[in-house]
Protein backbone atom coordinates (compact mmCIF):
# COMPACT_ATOMS: atom_id res chain seq x y z
CA UNK A 1 0.00 0.00 0.00
CA UNK A 2 1.57 3.42 -0.94
CA UNK A 3 1.36 6.42 1.68
CA UNK A 4 -1.38 8.19 -0.64
CA UNK A 5 -3.40 5.34 -0.33
CA UNK A 6 -3.28 4.57 3.73
CA UNK A 7 -3.78 8.48 4.28
CA UNK A 8 -6.82 8.01 2.20
CA UNK A 9 -7.83 5.16 4.09
CA UNK A 10 -7.05 7.42 7.23
CA UNK A 11 -9.57 9.92 5.96
CA UNK A 12 -12.41 7.35 5.65
CA UNK A 13 -11.72 6.08 8.97
CA UNK A 14 -12.43 9.51 10.19
CA UNK A 15 -15.44 10.12 8.28
CA UNK A 16 -17.00 6.51 8.20
CA UNK A 17 -19.34 7.17 11.25
CA UNK A 18 -20.96 10.36 9.99
CA UNK A 19 -21.85 8.80 6.89
CA UNK A 20 -22.76 4.95 8.08
CA UNK A 21 -26.46 5.56 7.49
CA UNK A 22 -25.60 5.97 3.84
CA UNK A 23 -23.86 2.73 3.72
CA UNK A 24 -25.90 -0.83 3.25
CA UNK A 25 -25.02 -3.79 5.55
CA UNK A 26 -22.75 -5.57 2.89
CA UNK A 27 -20.32 -2.24 2.85
CA UNK A 28 -20.23 -1.31 6.62
CA UNK A 29 -19.56 -5.00 7.10
CA UNK A 30 -16.95 -4.61 4.45
CA UNK A 31 -15.70 -1.29 5.41
CA UNK A 32 -15.35 -2.48 9.24
CA UNK A 33 -13.16 -5.42 8.13
CA UNK A 34 -11.12 -3.65 5.95
CA UNK A 35 -10.48 -0.75 8.71
CA UNK A 36 -9.57 -3.29 11.14
CA UNK A 37 -7.29 -5.19 8.99
CA UNK A 38 -5.58 -1.55 8.22
CA UNK A 39 -5.15 -0.64 12.19
CA UNK A 40 -3.49 -4.14 12.53
CA UNK A 41 -1.06 -4.83 9.73
CA UNK A 42 -1.24 -0.56 8.74
CA UNK A 43 0.73 -0.04 5.60
CA UNK A 44 1.36 -3.69 5.20
CA UNK A 45 -2.20 -4.20 4.85
CA UNK A 46 -3.23 -6.20 1.53
CA UNK A 47 -5.94 -5.04 -0.60
CA UNK A 48 -6.87 -6.22 -3.85
CA UNK A 49 -7.57 -4.15 -6.85
CA UNK A 50 -11.39 -4.88 -6.76
CA UNK A 51 -11.69 -4.12 -2.84
CA UNK A 52 -10.45 -0.81 -3.81
CA UNK A 53 -12.74 -0.60 -6.46
CA UNK A 54 -15.56 -0.86 -3.39
CA UNK A 55 -13.72 1.30 -1.26
CA UNK A 56 -13.65 3.95 -3.60
CA UNK A 57 -17.47 3.31 -3.92
CA UNK A 58 -17.44 3.82 -0.12
CA UNK A 59 -15.57 6.93 0.35
CA UNK A 60 -18.01 8.33 -2.44
CA UNK A 61 -20.84 8.39 0.40
CA UNK A 62 -18.15 9.17 3.67
CA UNK A 63 -15.64 11.98 2.51
CA UNK A 64 -17.53 14.87 0.93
Amino acid sequence: MTQNEFDWLQRLEKNIDAAWDNLTVREQCFIEDILERCRYYGMQTKISPKEWGIIAGISDKAIL
